[in-house]
């Protein structure tokens, strides 16, 4: 167990990456939500945007997937897929919680 501590810790640059992609998602979503209080479908345009980011950056590795080259892009992949889908349940939560309130 702490051999797997040990490797987290030394290769944390992907896990930092992540975990400021998601909050930035999660600032966005929440500043746009209340620059356009009235229209209800633009706090789901961030994390639509990084999806479509995330599925473009795969689609241009798919060819050639497993070459070691690629993994900076499949990394993309991951962080602005999985940024952007937790953007969107923000932005639902976010929505619910504001209908609840009306």
């Amino acid at each position: 167990m702490r051999d797997l501590i040990d490797t987290i810790l030394q290769n944390d640059e992907y896990l930092k990456v992540s975990t400021y992609a998601i909050i930035a998602a999660i600032v966005v979503t929440f500043v746009v939500n209340f620059a356009t209080i009235r229209l209800k479908f633009a706090k789901y345009i961030p994390g639509i945007i990084l999806i479509f980011i995330g599925i473009f950056s795969f689609f241009t590795v798919i060819e050639d997937l497993f070459n070691p080259d690629n993994i900076e892009v499949l990394v993309i992949f991951v962080i602005a897929c999985a940024s952007g889908l937790i953007s969107l349940l923000f932005a639902l939560i976010m929505g619910i919680i504001q209908n609840d309130l009306s």
